[in-house]
């Protein structure tokens, strides 16, 4: 049968969870790969919450098909095209099927 194995849960609000994905962030921030800025974000009034361009269609939010608008916001911004080339790069150094790198 189909089971899970609780010994190997992760809980995001576990400080030893936590502790690791704030300090990639205060790397990224040292870096000047992290900054806020304002920018226009797809907002949803009903769910009270930015969408990804995903999941809007046709001006609507797709779980709901309530109205989104286009308005800028002060948001966390990371320049990823900054280290992009060193990610693939790196990709030869990882023990990954070619099917999952592509």
């Amino acid at each position: 049968g189909f089971s899970y194995d609780w010994d190997r849960e992760i809980s995001t609000t576990d400080p030893d969870y936590y502790k690791w994905t704030q300090w990639i962030f205060i790397q990224l921030y040292n870096k000047g790969l992290a900054y806020v800025a304002e920018v226009p974000v797809n907002w949803c009034e009903a769910l009270g919450t930015v969408l990804a361009n995903e999941e809007v269609i046709d001006g609507k939010s797709e779980r709901g098909g309530h109205p989104v608008v286009r308005k800028p916001m002060r948001q966390w911004i990371l320049r990823i095209t900054e280290y992009a080339e060193r990610l693939l790069e790196d990709l030869e150094e990882l023990d990954w099927s070619e099917s999952i790198k592509d």
